[in-house]
């Protein structure tokens, strides 16, 4: 097996991004090996494109979600690759999936994600104490994004395993109704939900089976009572871990403004979207 828990940066979504990029590359080097037919050379490198592109998209969000100072050299990095993938996938084509080219595609491919990984991608959480701390950010940004996940499953039967959550930054916070709670204790700051209106248009339906049109008093009320139970179980959950945690009464926001340091993170569900950011100050 390729992938080694060394190679973890401890950001789990990439880690399991990561770990796909391995088990593709393997399955890459064990067809390459066994004489696979030219269908199935076709379909890894495929996948592999595809997902190299969708993985550094997501990579290089993280990366300015954080503000780490090595964006543009690493998304250089990205281009490179994606482009000799590119260069290779033209060859091959060309050439009918030569056995040799697509071994020279290999020992590239092996050779160029156990370096990056172990090396460019570690500095992303490696760099100076500012950049450190905004990490911690996104870890608090993953825990109130899964309470709310769990609560919206429990409360609207909406499944969190069809949402996909995005890395984005507090500037680019979305919704058509904002709700924000303020954080107090050893985390300072604020957690605001932005819901699009087709979000909670629907959690309300399923909720009380009435079909609403507006985002009136009757939904604005619920999704605070919603998030003030999401960011109630998050915060008991800090609380548990050592980080006193307490939330004030959550308040509607007609729109939102954000130029703070936090984290972002943008849920895409099949019944609308769901931006949630974490602002303020780390514990000291």
């Amino acid at each position: 097996m390729m992938w080694k828990d060394s190679y973890r940066l401890g950001v789990e979504r990439i880690d399991n991004q990561h770990m796909e990029l391995f088990h593709m590359t393997e399955n890459l080097v064990n067809a390459v090996e066994n004489g696979a037919s030219v269908e199935v050379y076709q379909e890894i490198l495929g996948f592999l494109k595809d997902y190299v592109i969708y993985h550094f998209k997501d990579e290089e969000a993280y990366q300015a979600s954080i503000h780490y100072s090595g964006l543009e050299d690493h998304r250089k990095e990205h281009q490179q690759f994606t482009q000799t993938v590119l260069n290779y996938e033209k060859l091959l084509t060309e050439n009918g999936f030569n056995n040799k080219t697509m071994k020279d595609l290999a020992g590239v491919v092996t050779t160029w994600l156990i370096y990056h990984v172990t090396d460019s991608d570690q500095k992303i959480v490696s760099q100076e104490e500012n950049s450190s701390k905004e990490k911690f950010f996104d870890r608090y940004v993953d825990l109130f994004s899964s309470s709310v996940l769990d609560v919206m499953w429990t409360m609207a039967a909406l499944d969190p395993g069809n949402a996909q959550v995005c890395v984005s930054s507090p500037s680019e916070l979305q919704g058509e109704l904002f709700v924000k709670i303020q954080l107090m204790g050893d985390l300072k700051g604020d957690a605001v939900f932005g819901f699009s209106k087709g979000l909670a248009l629907n959690l309300l339906q399923s909720m009380t089976g009435m079909e609403l049109t507006e985002l009136d008093e009757l939904v604005q009320s619920a999704l605070c009572e919603l998030t003030n139970i999401s960011c109630g179980n998050a915060a008991t959950a800090l609380t548990q871990r050592g980080l006193c945690c307490d939330i004030s009464t959550p308040v509607v926001c007609q729109d939102f403004v954000c130029q703070v340091d936090g984290a972002s993170v943008h849920i895409n569900t099949d019944s609308g979207c769901l931006s949630i950011s974490i602002l303020g100050e780390l514990p000291q």
